[in-house]
């Protein structure tokens, strides 16, 4: 994972309170913070002058003028590793909107401050993060469809190859870890964005992270309800 010194960091946030709180933690965690910007505008004309690494931006009610905003920036530099920082005040529609706008991460405001280092680590490197706690929401489909469709299922291996990307490991990391060449890795990726019909890898990612959070917690009501029904069935 990239060396936090190494990494330059612009921070987007419209409240002066966060924005500096982010700052200071990105400092003490080691990160070069060599650019503050609260508003939209003012982050455009920042970063127009030179390259930066991960730009952290606030998403805000606003969010036509944020999605813009980050297409143009990776427009200009399809490189830029972008982390959407956000609070649960906006639609499941609305953010995944966002996620196909090619951000590499998604923290939720609320998130302890070590998830959001790991995640800037983490896309820093090439990787992509999606919050636990943002990943119900972000895989949501944002267009309703009018007749109910057969949900995908993911074999094991793509649950874990998506489970690891979640995490923040980049594609070459995950196949070191699973002793698998990387071309394997990005085979996995492909048909699995394909089945669940994902239109980016980070929302793929966050569409099979949440998934797997409605499966445990739809076991554990199972095994909450087998005492009763086997007290029923006796």
């Amino acid at each position: 994972m990239v060396n936090a010194a190494q990494c330059e960091v612009v921070v987007v946030e419209h409240q002066l309170i966060v924005r500096r709180g982010v700052e200071l933690l990105l400092r003490d965690e080691g990160f070069r913070v060599v650019g503050l910007a609260s508003q939209l505008e003012e982050a455009r004309a920042l970063l127009g002058r030179r390259r930066r690494d991960v730009v952290l931006l606030a998403v805000r009610l606003a969010m036509e003028n944020t999605v813009g905003l980050v297409e143009e920036l990776l427009y200009a530099d399809p490189d830029m590793a972008i982390v959407l920082y956000t609070g649960y005040n906006f639609p499941p529609a609305e953010l995944a909107v966002a996620a196909q706008s090619g951000a590499r991460g998604f923290v939720l405001k609320t998130s302890p401050a070590a998830r959001l280092i790991h995640a800037l680590r983490g896309v820093a490197s090439g990787g992509h993060y999606v919050d636990p706690a943002l990943a119900a929401l972000l895989g949501e489909d944002a267009s309703p469809s009018p007749l109910p469709s057969p949900r995908p299922t993911l074999t094991a291996r793509e649950r874990e190859i998506f489970a690891l990307l979640a995490d923040g490991l980049t594609g070459a990391a995950v196949a070191a870890q699973l002793f698998l060449s990387p071309e394997t890795v990005r085979t996995h990726v492909r048909n699995a964005t394909t089945k669940l019909g994902a239109r980016t890898r980070v929302q793929a990612v966050a569409m099979s992270v949440g998934r797997a959070g409605e499966d445990a917690a739809g076991g554990a009501r199972v095994s909450s309800l087998e005492p009763g029904l086997r007290s029923r069935a006796a």
